[in-house]
Parts: C-alpha cells; sequence; structure tokens
C-alpha cells in the first residue's frame, strides 16, 4: 500500500490529525492503523472533561517560554474547547457535549490556598454557601467554577469521529497490529506501507515500541459509574447541572462528571505502575480501586448514600519526564510521535491533530507557541528506578494528602515525591 500520511493509532489524537489533513488538503491519501478498535485505549476510557488545562503549571511554562508563548498556549487551550464543540456540531456526532464548566473543591486550608493561587481571570471563586448551588459536597470551604470546561460521552465521540472520517475518504483500518515504524513507511499485520509522512499517534501505548520504550510512562487510571440517580439522590447533591465536571485540589488525582442521564461517572489515580511499563487491562492491575472510588466519592457526596456502582473501567494515559506533551518530529524519517497527555488529553487531542495537520502541509503557517511541544524529550530511568521511584511518588502523593488533611507540614515529602514522578521545577 502507499498513502501520502500514516496514522498509527486509532484514538482522538489521529482521528483528528485525519480531520484537518482532509480538510487542509482533500486530494491527500490518508490511512489510520488501529491495533484493536478506534477508541480502545484512553479517547475511550477518560473521564470525558474537554478541558483548557495543561499539565504543567502556566507559573513554569512562562518561566521557560515567556509570557508571550505561555498566554498564546492558554489561549489556544480554551479556543480548543469551543473548536471541539463546532467540530461536534458541524459533524452530527451525538457525544452529550455539554458546557457546564467544572466545580474545583477545596475541602481543607492547604488545598484553599492552593486553589487561590490558581484561578484565572475567567475563574470564579466561591465561599461553602455559592459552592453548594453547583454541588452540594461535604467539608467543603470553598471552590473554583472555571467556565471554559465541558462534558461528552468519550467513547460516542471517538466512534463518532472514526464515522465521519470514513465518510471523508480516510481508510481506518482496525484489528491491524503495526510492527515497526522505519523511515515514510511502516509494517502492519506483516505488510509494508509507504508513506510521505508516518504520524504516530499512540500516547501510553509509545512505551511499547522498543525504540521508544522511554520516552513515555504508562500511567493508571481507573473510573467507576453509579446507577441513575433517583430524584431523592439528585436533590441532596444539590441537584446539579447535567454535564458538570468536578473535582477536589488533593494531589492525587480525582475527577467526575454528572452525565447526561444523570449518573456519576468518577475516576482516579493510585493504581501501581507495571514494571517495565508493562499494560495489563485495567481489573487486574487496579484491584482494590474500585471499593476506593466507591468510597471516595460516597465520602465526597454523602448525599449519594445506598446508590448502586454499574461499572468499573480504566487504563493507561501518557507521562513525559518532565510532564510536558510531546510533537517529536524527525523529518529525515518522516516520522512525527505525538504523546504524553498526562490526563488532560481529551480537548488537547483536538489542539495536537491540528498542530500536527498544520505542520505537514503548510508548516510555515504554525504558530509560536508550537516550540512548547518542541522541547528536546527526556526520557525516563531505566528498570527498576523507573518502578521504585513512580510507586514510591504514588504513595507519597497519599501520605502528602493525609497530611494536608490533618495539618501536618508535609513540604519536605511533598518536595520529594515531585523529584520522584517529575514534577520538580
Amino acid at each position: 500500500m502507499q498513502v501520502d500520511v500514516a496514522i498509527v493509532g486509532g484514538g482522538l489524537t489521529g482521528l483528528w490529525t485525519g480531520r484537518y489533513l482532509a480538510a487542509l488538503d482533500p486530494t491527500l491519501r490518508i490511512a489510520v492503523f488501529e491495533r484493536d478498535y478506534v477508541g480502545f485505549g484512553a479517547s475511550g476510557r477518560n473521564g470525558g472533561w474537554v478541558s483548557s488545562l495543561f499539565p504543567v503549571p502556566a507559573s513554569k511554562v512562562e518561566r521557560i517560554y515567556g509570557a508571550q508563548l505561555a498566554d498564546e498556549l492558554l489561549r489556544a487551550l480554551g479556543e480548543t474547547v469551543d473548536e471541539i464543540a463546532q467540530q461536534v456540531d458541524q459533524l452530527h456526532i451525538a457525544c452529550d457535549f455539554t458546557k457546564a464548566g467544572t466545580l474545583v473543591l477545596a475541602r481543607d486550608r492547604v488545598q484553599w490556598q492552593r486553589l487561590r493561587g490558581e484561578v484565572k481571570d475567567v475563574t470564579t471563586l466561591l465561599d461553602a454557601r455559592g459552592t453548594d448551588r453547583f454541588l452540594r459536597a461535604r467539608h467543603v470551604i470553598g471552590a473554583a467554577h472555571e467556565p471554559q470546561c465541558a462534558t461528552v460521552q468519550p467513547a460516542r465521540l471517538v466512534r463518532g469521529l472514526a464515522d465521519r472520517l470514513e465518510e471523508f475518504g480516510v481508510r481506518i483500518y482496525e484489528g491491524t497490529n503495526v510492527s515497526s515504524i522505519g523511515d515514510h513507511a511502516l509494517v502492519a499485520n506483516g505488510h509494508t506501507v509507504q508513506a510521505g509522512a508516518v504520524v504516530l499517534a499512540t500516547e501510553s501505548y509509545t512505551a511499547q515500541f522498543a525504540d521508544w520504550h522511554r520516552l513515555v510512562l504508562p500511567l493508571y487510571s481507573m473510573m467507576v459509574v453509579t446507577a441513575p440517580l433517583s430524584d431523592a439522590q439528585y436533590e441532596a447533591i444539590g441537584s446539579p447541572q447535567l454535564g458538570l465536571s468536578f473535582a477536589d485540589e488533593r494531589n492525587l488525582v480525582i475527577y467526575g462528571q454528572i452525565t447526561a442521564d444523570r449518573r456519576i461517572a468518577f475516576g482516579g489515580r493510585g493504581a501501581p505502575y507495571g514494571y517495565g511499563s508493562v499494560i495489563t487491562p485495567a481489573p487486574d492491575r487496579g484491584r482494590g480501586m474500585r471499593r476506593r472510588l466507591e468510597q471516595t466519592l460516597l465520602e465526597l457526596l454523602p448525599g449519594l448514600g445506598g446508590i448502586e456502582f454499574s461499572a468499573f473501567w480504566g487504563g493507561t494515559l501518557g507521562v513525559t519526564r518532565d510532564w510536558f506533551p510531546r510533537i517529536d518530529v524527525d523529518e529525515s524519517a518522516g516520522v512525527t510521535k505525538v504523546y504524553g497527555y498526562a490526563g488532560d488529553g481529551v480537548a488537547m487531542t483536538n489542539l495536537m491533530g491540528r498542530l500536527v495537520a498544520q505542520g505537514l502541509v503548510s508548516p510555515q503557517k504554525l504558530p509560536a507557541m508550537h516550540a512548547i511541544f518542541r522541547r528536546v524529550p527526556r526520557v525516563w530511568e531505566p528498570e527498576p528506578l523507573r518502578y521504585l521511584g513512580i510507586n514510591a511518588g504514588l504513595l507519597m502523593t497519599q501520605l502528602v494528602d493525609i497530611g494536608e488533611q490533618r495539618g501536618v507540614p508535609v513540604r519536605f515529602l511533598d518536595t520529594l515525591r515531585r523529584a520522584l514522578i517529575g514534577q520538580v521545577g
């Protein structure tokens, strides 16, 4: 087979890249190769937040790249939420897209101090009474409401996008294993595909290619979903707007949304990292996480007492050594690798897809902030250092949260755990 662009990975990054390539140049021959089925990875298993979040603090981005590029990035991320809304409408994708904002709760004094330091111009700070008007949670000091955030049913988004791409002439090959990638070529199910350009959009699964094993670390995130809330349960948590997303300021990330069918989809980190960056089925890797997530949600929203939980699932997200997402271009080989969203990827996939497509069709039109994603890659440490460091960092993160909640000084422990997981600086 010969194509102009071969895309490896049938998740949102690969599909958005195909969508914008086809829009920029309808004559391009584009093929997407997916080992399992579209949305098999993080694109179909995430919490459904379409947010302007970036995995690296804005202060660090500004310190490295200056205020102008940092502002351009933040503006682009915010605009991406609305770009996805337009694409969903234009492409008639039924994925429950709802722009209801996100609510970040502060439930102890340290969380409240941290939250106030992260407030953006468009964010509304709320006291406990004001928070109750959005969501009735336990032990809340205050909250921040960020309007530039939407929610979706993620599997419907990725599969709906795939359906539209095939109508545009983009060929999608599911059940197709790409075993190797070379100069302007790849091997798929034992057959050679010649390509003018190859885009590797495999996120955490990038670690399964031997040449790039240490570029990205697969970190697990798990989710539960409740049965539909009864009227009494819904009223007990404040009758929140459907589509509202929520979290709190703890260090070990949690995230939730009120779904269109009045369930709560709720997830969080904490499952151990697998030795050698192995990716195993989520229920096997996350033993104990289902009960932990259920308990956390009930502790956060006690009005849900008696609620039934109907499903549990999870998967891996990709984290780089410095937590910056990457567009890694090897011009001589014609290979572009895209990875490292660290869990903030639903909107980022769209932005990255647009940047990659623009870079392939007319690179002279790329925005200046593209440089933020072109940082020289740093690799993770070899095993067993990676295994020991990451799992120790996860444990320390839990201890830091406990210490902050109890008012115990944890600054040294917090600094150490940030160094282990790559968040220092």
